[in-house]
């Protein structure tokens, strides 16, 4: 019974949070691609990365978000436009959320072996809710039609990402327009919420063992109406064909991710460890993704995700 309870309580979260505000997918292991977090990366490899992810939070919860994700970008041959795309669906029980990106990038040279790129993404995204979903035999509820209901919204993200052999930063500013969503005609129209990103790393190499390097980073996220949050991430290569990272959210998770390359094929898993009270109930999250750089004859980044 308090299992069934705090699954309805998960779920009626979730159509809370869809009529206050919108927020983007949810990325937990983003340093497998930190392209979800910040469009400004588009172009700025030496070859064409391809990859998809698969995300399931909440793992032993029918119905618990999950998110897909396709994304790939590349360089013209100018080597100063960055084109890329992103497409992604994110369910959670009646709600669904179907997205195109279509991303533009400007690398300038500051010198030989730094730049600092600048991005527009335009944005088409579809928003579902399935009322249909919900089972109200308690109470009557006049905000629930048990009806399908959809909206498509434009939307835009801003990028910028600094970026040379061992080190990267950049910022972000997603939900630019601030769509309005009208999705319930029994409630007011609901305004998507901006959202911020500064994100920041750099790869040390050991002395005495070049063959091992270690990459700390940070990640701040902040919207207008929540405090910031901070992400805390390490992560340790071997030979640039092996890794293992840790992130830290405190207060709210910890994820633990693996990966390796073969070629220009490569292949990563994350789980999510959650603190909350919730976490007996939720068993974590996982995050798979699968990947393919197309076009890589050098190893001029500073990854190879």
């Amino acid at each position: 019974m308090k299992r069934i309870l705090l699954i309805s309580i998960f779920f009626l979260f979730a159509f809370s949070s869809l009529l206050n505000a919108q927020q983007l997918p949810l990325y937990s292991q983003y340093m497998m691609n930190d392209f979800f977090i910040n469009p400004a990366i588009a172009g700025s490899k030496d070859y064409s990365p391809v990859l998809l992810s698969i995300h399931k939070q909440w793992i032993v919860i029918n119905e618990s978000p999950s998110t897909q994700t396709l994304s790939g970008h590349t360089m013209l041959e100018n080597n100063n436009v960055g084109l890329g795309a992103i497409i992604f669906n994110d369910d959670f029980g009646p709600e669904s959320h179907i997205g195109l990106q279509a991303i533009y990038s400007y690398h300038f040279h500051i010198d030989r072996l730094n730049k600092i790129s600048l991005c527009l993404a335009a944005i088409a995204m579809q928003y579902k809710m399935d009322q249909r979903f919900f089972n109200l035999t308690i109470y009557d509820d006049p905000a629930i039609t048990y009806m399908v209901e959809k909206t498509i919204v434009p939307d835009a993200t801003f990028g910028v990402y600094a970026y040379g052999k061992k080190y990267y930063a950049g910022i972000t500013a997603a939900h630019l327009f601030e769509s309005k969503l009208k999705i319930n005609r029994n409630l007011d129209d609901n305004t998507m919420v901006r959202n911020y990103f500064a994100m920041g790393g750099y790869k040390f190499t050991f002395p005495n063992s070049p063959q091992f390097e270690i990459e700390p980073s940070v990640l701040i996220k902040m919207t207008e109406v929540t405090p910031p949050q901070f992400d805390i991430n390490i992560k340790m290569y071997y030979e640039q064909d092996y890794w293992f990272g840790m992130s830290i959210r405190p207060e709210d998770s910890f994820i633990a991710a693996i990966g390796f390359k073969h070629k220009q094929y490569y292949f990563g898993y994350a789980y999510d460890f959650t603190f909350s009270d919730l976490s007996a109930y939720t068993f974590g999250s996982q995050e798979i993704i699968f990947g393919m750089n197309i076009g890589e004859n050098t190893r001029r980044s500073r990854s190879f995700f």
